[in-house]
């Protein structure tokens, strides 16, 4: 079982397995995460200038793939899907967010 107070760069792993689990287990709050057939998750903001080099980023992806909602969202999509973690500096520090990506949709980002 996932401790609540384990985090990755700041990022809540418990919560988050808390949210991939609902949207697994309820149709209507997947659709409400998806646009554009891609699901956006949204993390607090970092009081910070500067964004997260690569290495971290992996690190981080790679922590999202090992929870138990991430699997179960997986089995319910029927799809092999890919955790993207995204950052944008703001004027207030780093916003960040997850996209979930289909393998579909990870090829056709690549080719473009």
């Amino acid at each position: 079982m996932l401790a609540f107070w384990k985090r990755i760069h700041g990022i809540n792993l418990w919560k988050l397995n808390r949210t991939l689990l609902k949207m697994s287990k309820s149709k209507i709050s997947l659709e409400e995460q998806m646009n554009n057939g891609m699901i956006t998750i949204h993390f607090e903001s970092r009081h910070s200038e500067f964004l997260i080099d690569n290495e971290q980023k992996k690190e981080i992806e790679e922590s999202i793939q090992k929870l138990e909602g991430f699997e179960i969202l997986r089995l319910t999509l029927l799809e092999e899907i890919v955790p993207v973690y995204k950052e944008q500096r703001t004027f207030g520090g780093v916003s960040r967010w997850l996209e979930i990506r289909t393998k579909q949709m990870n090829e056709e980002h690549a080719a473009s």
